[in-house]
């Protein structure tokens, strides 16, 4: 049944809007799923929410398409700006990904996390 609604904008006028702003956004769509390779903002750009509004903005689109967002978050890097793996699961986290184990653990895929998609109004 597809409950999905048509989307307003594509996952690569996501990608080109925060480019623009002086994000790195690397996503792209295969199949059913978006998946979300890295986001990387600037140091003098963190702490003000950003990567909320790009997680909102992907996961909106991800509900109204229908698809999964999969994502592998990345190690300690201070190039990337990743200051603790840990600290990454848990930002996804809020935004209802879990991680690919344990009880959530799906074997048809690689990704460290996913969402599937929630039905929208």
């Amino acid at each position: 049944m597809n409950w999905y609604k048509t989307a307003q904008i594509t996952i690569n006028e996501i990608a080109e809007k925060w480019k623009n702003k002086g994000i790195t956004l690397s996503l792209f769509e295969y199949n059913d799923k978006v998946i979300i390779d890295s986001i990387i903002i600037p140091k003098e750009l963190r702490k003000q929410g950003i990567g909320t509004q790009i997680m909102d903005e992907i996961i909106n689109y991800a509900d109204q398409t229908g698809k999964r967002i999969e994502l592998t978050p990345g190690k300690k890097d201070t190039y990337h700006g990743t200051t603790s793996r840990q600290r990454l699961v848990d930002f996804y986290k809020r935004f209802g990904l879990v991680e690919n184990k344990g009880r959530h653990k799906d074997y048809t895929t690689m990704s460290g996390m996913y969402r599937d998609p929630k039905e929208t109004q």
